[in-house]
């Protein structure tokens, strides 16, 4: 409840619901998918090509099973958590090699993938030229990549960006 801010009321309709999809409690990727497309009510084509990395990012232990803790902070964070609570698991998306920063490379493979799903057009730029102008604008130290603070901090700055990076916002 502390890290959701959601009543005990809502928490067991959602655990209810957890187990009638998954009865051993854990969620592999398909059930995830499917359970998570269930709570959106997402209309949103192609989810598979993001929902590894949605995955990899709410699986927070490694085990490559989501438990229903993991489920309901992850959710709850990225559907009704503070604009900082949904970049930071954002910035978990982009992180794939979870070196605690962004590489080129790992942003332009999400951004991909990202407007791929979403239909966010690119300004009739590249993903690539868009990583570039991203990286441009939040990596303060200028070495190539970003850390947990540079991304949070620049897309609180830049709604742009913000809307581009973060699957989780609606600004």
């Amino acid at each position: 409840m502390k890290q959701t801010h959601l009543t005990p009321h809502v928490i067991q309709g959602w655990y209810r619901e957890f187990l009638s999809i998954c009865p051993t409690g854990q969620l592999n990727k398909q059930q995830f998918i499917k359970f998570y497309n269930q709570l959106e009510n997402s209309s949103t084509k192609n989810v598979e090509k993001i929902a590894e990395d949605v995955f990899q990012a709410f699986d927070r232990n490694g085990n490559n099973r989501i438990d229903f803790n993991e489920f309901l902070i992850a959710y709850a964070l990225t559907s009704i958590g503070d604009p900082v609570e949904k970049l930071s698991y954002a910035f978990s998306l982009f992180d794939k090699d979870h070196s605690d920063t962004i590489e080129p490379n790992e942003m332009i493979d999400l951004l991909d993938k990202l407007c791929s799903i979403t239909g966010r057009r690119t300004r009739n730029q590249s993903t690539a030229t868009l990583a570039c102008d991203i990286f441009h604008a939040l990596d303060i130290d200028h070495n190539q990549k970003l850390t947990r603070d540079e991304f949070i901090n620049g897309c609180l700055k830049n709604d742009f960006i913000r809307c581009m990076l973060s699957p989780f916002e609606r600004i």
